[in-house]
């Protein structure tokens, strides 16, 4: 059986729905670094970092995040967590127990955004007061 870590953060986002995802939006960078993985710019060095969308920048990744990996759901109104929980690519009916419970105890119960990064390499060891708004639950181990 394969394991895998699973990031997550939730809480009140008070964004709009465009400003929340503009968060994760890495498409400046992600040509920035087409242009120079394809010799279109030779007079840089590498792609450029300030272009970074600002959840890379937050985690401190030193490049674009892998989309495939990434999980986002936000409302204008605001659910139990619990709810929220079941839009994260979760299968193990106790992971979503210890997310709900990890959420809990930080006094998160009604929220309008949910994001989950899975990355097995990712550590956050001393996490931001907010990221997107939104409060760093902690890391979960999903089987599968």
């Amino acid at each position: 059986m394969a394991q895998q870590n699973i990031h997550v953060w939730t809480g009140i986002s008070n964004k709009t729905e465009e400003q929340f995802y503009k968060y994760f939006d890495q498409d400046k960078f992600l040509k920035d670094n087409h242009r120079f993985s394809t010799d279109e710019s030779p007079e840089k060095d590498g792609p450029d970092l300030k272009l970074r969308c600002q959840f890379c920048k937050d985690l401190g990744l030193p490049s674009a995040y892998n989309e495939d990996w990434i999980t986002m759901h936000f409302s204008r109104k605001k659910i139990n967590v619990q709810l929220a929980i079941e839009e994260l690519p979760v299968w193990d009916d106790q992971l979503e127990v210890d997310i709900y419970k990890a959420c809990v105890a930080k006094g998160i119960s009604t929220v309008n955004a949910i994001f989950s990064y899975a990355d097995d390499t990712l550590t956050i060891d001393a996490p931001l007061k907010s990221y997107n708004d939104l409060m760093y639950v902690g890391c979960f181990v999903s089987q599968f």
